[in-house]
C-alpha cells in the first residue's frame, strides 16, 4: 500500500512539474509578444453605424453611462445607438426618460424577469440593433473619447471582424480588492490578450468592450443563454468559424467589485462559466476536423485558458506536495514518502509562479497605474493563491450541484467620474 502511495505522488509531483513547466513557458512567450503596443487603427472609415447593448438591472447609474455615450463619445450623434435591455423598474424609468429625449437614439427593451442572465438579455437585445457594428457596454462603462471612431476604422479601415477594447478598472483606490484586480486587469488585457492577439491565438473577449460586424452575430449562432462567460463561450466559435480577435489601443473604463463577497460572486461566475465552456466544445474541438481547422496552437491556447480554475486549485496540491517534501526533508516528519519524488527541474514552475506577479506589475507599469506597486506583493500572493483557489472551488460546487443563476455584480458607481473629469481636462 505504501508503495502504491509512493508510486501515485511520484506521479503526481512529475505531472504538476510538466504541467506548470509547459505553461509557464507558454505565458513567457505572450508576455514579451504582449509588452508591444496594441493594434493602433489609423485608417479613415466610413463612420458607420453603430450600437451599443446595455444590459442593466437595478442600476441607479444608468443614466451616467447612457449620457456618457451620448455626449462624450466623439462620432455623429445619428450615427450612435443605444439598446437598453433590462427587467426592473427602475432602469426602466431611467432608459425610458432618455428614450424620450433622444427618441432617435435611445431603445427600450423591458422584457419580463424569466431567464434573468446577461446572453439571454443579449440575444433578445441584438434583435433591436440597426448598427453595422454591434457593441457591448456594461452599464458601469466609460468609453475613451475617441473611441467609436478606433473602432469604426479597425473594423471598417482595416478590415477586423471583432475587437476588444482595453479594460480598465476605474475604481482601484476603493480597497486593496480593487487595486489588485486594476493590476491584474492591466496585465490581462494590456499583456496577455494583447500577446495572444498579436500571435493569432484564442483571444476570449472581455465580458464589455467587444464589437463586431452585425452578420457575424447570427452566424455564430448569437450568444448562449445559460453560459455564465458568454464572452469567452462566444469565441469559441469565432475560432471554429476562422475569425480572429483583435485587441486595438483604446480604454473602456469599468468597475471593479470592491469587497471580498462582492469578489468572490463575480470571479465564481467567470471561473463557472469558463468550466461550462470547455465541458461544452470538449468533444468537439479535439476532433481532427477542429484541430486540422483552428490549428494545434490554437486549440493549446483555448484549452489553457478554459482550464485556468482546475489549474488554480492544483496549485493547493502542488503547496500541499512541497510542504510535505520540506516537512520530511527537515526531519520533522519520518515517512519518507517525498524522498526522490520531485524532478530535478521542479524548481522551473516555482521561478514561473512570479511570472503573473510581473505580468501584474508591469501591466499596471504600462497602464500608469499607481506608484511602488511591489508594495501590494503580498496582497497579490493571498489574492492568487487563496481567494482564486476558494472561487474556482465555490465555481466546481456550484456546477456540480446548483442550478444555472447569474450572481449579479453590484455597481457603486463611484470611480468612474473621476476618469471622466480627469479626461475632459
Amino acid at each position: 500500500m505504501l508503495f502504491l502511495l509512493r508510486q501515485f505522488l511520484v506521479f503526481l509531483a512529475y505531472t504538476i512539474t510538466i504541467v506548470y513547466t509547459i505553461w509557464g513557458i507558454y505565458h513567457l512567450i505572450l508576455f514579451f509578444y504582449g509588452l508591444g503596443e496594441p493594434f493602433e487603427p489609423k485608417n479613415k472609415s466610413s463612420l458607420p453605424k453603430i450600437s451599443v447593448i446595455i444590459p442593466s438591472r437595478n442600476e441607479p447609474i444608468l443614466g451616467r453611462t447612457i449620457e456618457t455615450i451620448v455626449q462624450h463619445v466623439d462620432y455623429p450623434l445619428n450615427k450612435k445607438e443605444i439598446v437598453v435591455v433590462t427587467e426592473d423598474p427602475l432602469s426602466e424609468r431611467i432608459a425610458f426618460w432618455y428614450q424620450q429625449s433622444y427618441p432617435n437614439v435611445v431603445k427600450l427593451l423591458m422584457r419580463k424577469e424569466f431567464f434573468p442572465t446577461k446572453p439571454s438579455a443579449l440575444n433578445d437585445a441584438f434583435h433591436f440593433t440597426t448598427g453595422d457594428i454591434v457593441g457591448i457596454v456594461d452599464v458601469e462603462d466609460i468609453l475613451e473619447r475617441d473611441a467609436f471612431k478606433k473602432i469604426s476604422s479597425a473594423m471598417e479601415g482595416h478590415g477586423f471582424d471583432i475587437v476588444q477594447a482595453l479594460l480598465r478598472i476605474s475604481n482601484e483606490n476603493d480597497s486593496w480588492i480593487t487595486k489588485i484586480f486594476a493590476m491584474e486587469y492591466a496585465g490581462w488585457f494590456r499583456i496577455m490578450l494583447n500577446g495572444r492577439s498579436k500571435l493569432g491565438l484564442y483571444t476570449p473577449l472581455g465580458g464589455t468592450g467587444n464589437y463586431f460586424r452585425r452578420n457575424l452575430i447570427g452566424y455564430v449562432g448569437a450568444w448562449n443563454p445559460i453560459n455564465l462567460t458568454e464572452d469567452a463561450e462566444i469565441t469559441v466559435r469565432f475560432v471554429l468559424a476562422q475569425r480572429k480577435v483583435v485587441v486595438i489601443n483604446v480604454r473602456q473604463w469599468e468597475e471593479a467589485p470592491v469587497t471580498f463577497k462582492a469578489w468572490l460572486k463575480q470571479r465564481t461566475r467567470w471561473f463557472r462559466g469558463w468550466l461550462q465552456t470547455l465541458w461544452s466544445y470538449s468533444g468537439l474541438i479535439f476532433k481532427p476536423w477542429a484541430v486540422r481547422r483552428i490549428g494545434f496552437f490554437t486549440l493549446f491556447s483555448t484549452i489553457v485558458m478554459l482550464i485556468a480554475p482546475l489549474l488554480v486549485v492544483f496549485n493547493w496540491v502542488a503547496y500541499s506536495l512541497t510542504i510535505f517534501w520540506l516537512l520530511e526533508a527537515y526531519d520533522i516528519l519520518h515517512t519518507r514518502l517525498m524522498s526522490g519524488t520531485f524532478p530535478s527541474f521542479a524548481f522551473f514552475p516555482l521561478l514561473f509562479n512570479f511570472l503573473y506577479y510581473l505580468i501584474w506589475l508591469y501591466g499596471a507599469k504600462l497602464e500608469k497605474i499607481g506608484k511602488k506597486n511591489y508594495l501590494y506583493l503580498p496582497h497579490m500572493i493571498f489574492y492568487m493563491n487563496f481567494m482564486m483557489p476558494l472561487a474556482s472551488l465555490r465555481a466546481l460546487y456550484q456546477e456540480i450541484f446548483k442550478p444555472i443563476s447569474w450572481e449579479k455584480t453590484e455597481h457603486p458607481g463611484r470611480g468612474v467620474r473621476w476618469v471622466v473629469t480627469e479626461k475632459n481636462k
